[in-house]
């Protein structure tokens, strides 16, 4: 048996604004206190709103060329508010620890947040009351550690994002989430459906007919944060709404009318986890028999028919007999193989040096993705055990992939989002990718924000990682918080610029210039004065640092980002810089990378003054991938001298160990039973058992042998 002891999330707290955005936003209210007293001053000031805006990339996240009238203004001003009223988390959590008082405080403000009728009185007595419960947690988790290493009882209890669920502290529980037999409630579908219709209505207006087939991803996390809200979604689209028994279980479920619909049914395609297909197998069939539900809809404008007759049509001419041509063209549930999870794309993008074109990228994706779950098949295996040719199951995938229109994802969580992991680029930029390398045109990419369940909406994922971008990542206060993490933070940040990377790769559209632009002179300029690379060497994680600038040089090299000549250079100084001083990270764009080595010593080649750097880099890098011994080599006897003295200063070397504060565990001897009593008490009860059987054997012996 295993248990999950849940822990808290990092401490929360409303962003705060960074130097260009607040100039922004006082340029915006400039401009709204000059219009009725000076329009020359306020064209003026207009103008200012607009260059500042384009400089720094933020209409990217608007879907905005300029900001030329009220209308468009009013929406900037509003998303600057918005993500200074947006909370996200400050630092990382320790294990049976507390945040700091301060943030006790804003975390507990953060998760009652979306509590709006509550009087002072109430507020407050509430606020004290999560107060209390974070600084529960932090015992709590350790004490059910111990239990647990002890074989003892640990108490079960809800989980969730505390801002969804209260209920989910104190934390250190073996947290559980729901039944999945009821999923989706009635209330969950409808709201599921109010944002189906909006969306369709969204891009009704904005393309004049509704979308052909829309693609989406299911996470088995996101489905026990939100409980089924994308799959109400996917449901409402082909027009289909569960059925319920007395005791809210899902029993099956019915076709809604066309009248009723008053739109046509919309194909889909489900791209799900590994994970959700092993925990919500239920769904999975629950979502195959709403396609099949659809298709059978005999209505002229009933595109996921229209769609399974055509590929039925293809299939039958290749000689495959109907009944199975028509369930092969009607699944529209894709994962990875029986057993196996994750699409492996995250890999071999962090490998750039070893592929040229997206297309490459795109055929692993479809290659992992392409196994087919519903219409009889799990797995690509039919219900009698034979396996389809991968050819077919590859044909297939293309096919229900093919005229994808918008994907979809959701984030049902206010602690992770798009760019502090690389789950979501895998999954939502490697459906984007795929769509892109078969049609030639990616699809319009969404997120369903449910990070607040009493205000859940379709977002632009432009905004949606913008708003993440500008609220955390450009944000100094934000920087200034993980820094104190240490090491783990230095590398949260380098990851952090990896994963943007992976969406440059899948979805290029999303990521512009000014992102890395903005990231660079954050990082490796420090416009904000915070010494950022000695936090990075105060962090023992210099390493860190030269990925993030390493990334960056590798993302120029390979033609995504085109900055200043000037940028170039200094990304190339400061990557030789810190080989020297530390060696290199040797991770995937590193010292395994020869053609960003390559590139990177003709830049230095390139400007007089650091040509000398050049030679130095080349050596070290030699030195570091062991190309020279140094009992010849100079350049190492001094490499290897300052790599010993830098790590003996940062305490990595046995002679410069550093004290640090922790927890100390230790045996303790009961006396007599253990704590654990079961254990022994079956012992006991088997021993007795044996004893009675040896009994019995014994006395029949006695008495065949008086028989006898």
């Amino acid at each position: 048996m295993a248990v999950i002891i849940d822990h808290m999330t990092p401490p929360l707290d409303k962003s705060t604004l960074n130097k260009e955005l607040t100039e922004l936003y006082a340029l915006i209210n400039d401009y709204q206190s000059a219009k009725d007293k000076s329009p020359l001053l306020a064209e003026a000031k207009l103008r200012e709103v607009f260059a500042l805006s384009k400089k720094i990339g933020i209409l990217k996240d608007l879907g905005l060329e300029e900001v030329k009238d009220e209308k468009e203004l009013e929406e900037l001003e509003h998303y600057i508010e918005e993500i200074r009223q947006t909370f996200n988390s400050y630092g990382l959590h320790t294990f049976g620890r507390a945040p700091e008082e301060k943030f006790i405080r804003t975390t507990a403000e953060a998760i009652l947040s979306i509590e709006k009728n509550l009087s002072s009185e109430e507020k407050e007595k509430k606020l004290k009351e999560i107060e209390d419960k974070i600084r529960e947690s932090a015992k709590r988790e350790l004490d059910s550690l111990i239990l647990a290493l002890s074989g003892r009882y640990i108490p079960s209890g809800p989980g969730n994002d505390p801002i969804r669920n209260p209920d989910s502290l104190p934390t250190g529980k073996n947290f559980y989430a729901f039944d999945p037999s009821r999923i989706p409630s009635k209330a969950t579908y409808e709201m599921g459906a109010k944002l189906a219709k909006e969306f369709l209505e969204d891009y009704k207006r904005r393309h004049g007919s509704f979308p052909d087939k829309l693609a989406f991803v299911l996470w088995a996390v996101e489905t026990i944060r939100h409980e089924g809200i994308m799959e109400s979604q996917i449901m409402y689209l082909l027009g289909v709404r569960p059925k319920w028994d007395e005791r809210g279980r899902v029993s099956g479920l019915e076709l809604i009318s066309r009248e009723e619909l008053s739109r046509p049914r919309i194909d889909v395609v489900l791209t799900i986890s590994g994970l959700y297909r092993d925990l919500f197998s239920n769904l999975v069939h629950l979502l195959d028999q709403a396609v099949s539900l659809a298709r059978e809809a005999k209505e002229e404008d009933n595109l996921v028919r229209n769609n399974v007759v055509s590929l039925k049509d293809t299939l039958m001419k290749q000689g495959i007999p109907e009944d199975k041509a028509l369930r092969l063209a009607s699944v529209r549930i894709f994962s990875e193989p029986p057993g196996d999870y994750g699409t492996r794309i995250d890999k071999a993008i962090a490998m750039s040096n070893t592929w040229e074109k997206e297309e490459e990228i795109a055929r692993l994706y479809i290659n992992r993705m392409s196994h087919l779950y519903g219409q009889g098949f799990w797995g690509s295996v039919d219900e009698n055990g034979k396996e389809l040719s991968k050819d077919l199951s590859l044909f297939l995938f293309k096919k229900a992939l093919s005229g994808t229109k918008a994907a979809l994802h959701s984030r049902g969580t206010n602690i992770f989002a798009t760019l502090d992991n690389d789950d979501y680029f895998q999954y939502l930029g490697g459906l984007a990718l795929a769509i892109r390398t078969i049609d030639g045109k990616s699809p319009e990419l969404f997120i369903t924000n449910l990070a607040n369940p009493h205000q859940p909406k379709q977002e632009r994922l432009e905004k949606f990682m913008g708003r993440e971008l500008r609220g955390r990542y450009l944000n100094p206060e934000w920087i200034k918080a993980m820094m104190k993490e240490g090491y783990a933070g230095a590398r949260f940040i380098d990851k952090v610029v990896e994963h943007l990377w992976g969406w440059q790769v899948t979805a290029p559209e999303v990521v512009d210039a000014a992102k890395w632009q903005e990231m660079y002179e954050t990082y490796v300029v420090d416009k904000y004065g915070l010494n950022i690379k000695e936090l990075f060497r105060k962090a023992n994680n210099l390493w860190a640092y030269q990925s993030v600038v390493a990334r960056m040089l590798e993302t120029v090299r390979k033609g995504y980002w085109k900055p200043e000549k000037e940028v170039v250079e200094h990304l190339a100084k400061e990557y030789a810089e810190t080989a020297m001083e530390v060696g290199l990270a040797c991770c995937d764009h590193t010292c395994n990378n020869p053609f960003l080595s390559e590139f990177t010593a003709k830049v230095l080649l390139s400007v007089p003054g650091l040509k000398p750097l050049a030679k130095s880099f080349l050596n070290t890098l030699a030195v570091v991938k062991g190309e020279h011994q140094a009992s010849d080599n100079p350049d190492k006897k001094e490499f290897l001298k300052r790599d010993i003295t830098f790590r003996a200063k940062k305490n990595l070397v046995p002679g410069g160990w550093q004290t640090v504060k922790g927890f100390e565990m230790e045996d303790v001897k009961l006396s007599g039973f253990s704590s654990a009593p079961l254990p022994w008490l079956y012992i006991l009860s088997f021993l007795i058992f044996l004893f009675l059987v040896y009994l019995g054997w014994r006395r029949s012996g006695q008495r065949k042998g008086q028989r006898k």
